[in-house]
């Protein structure tokens, strides 16, 4: 056989209406959010916040949401635990990953 069946663990991905700190569940996540996603959408206070941290990934918009460009990695990660857990920004608190019901 050439190519070995690799099992993947099947994730169900949910944006709750509030903060979500410190579940359970991150401790031993491979930071798969963080990598899964091409974008978040940042307030203008978050994208100051992230300039004024060193972020290298910004886009600034002159119609819509300013956003972090996390497509292959968010820049702020370091291993799997995020560098900026206490200045995350909003969508970051409130998203939640779960394993996905059989």
């Amino acid at each position: 056989m050439l190519f070995a069946r690799h099992h993947k663990d099947k994730r169900h991905g949910l944006l709750l209406d509030h903060p979500l700190d410190d579940p359970s569940c991150c401790r031993e996540c491979a930071a798969l959010c963080c990598r899964s996603f091409p974008n978040i959408d940042l307030t203008w206070e978050e994208y100051l916040r992230l300039e004024e941290l060193g972020a290298t990934r910004l886009h600034f918009s002159l119609y819509g949401p300013h956003k972090l460009i996390i497509e292959n990695g968010c820049e702020f990660l370091d291993g799997n635990r995020c560098g900026i857990y206490e200045a995350r920004p909003a969508i970051c608190r409130r998203f939640f990953c779960r394993p996905a019901p059989d």
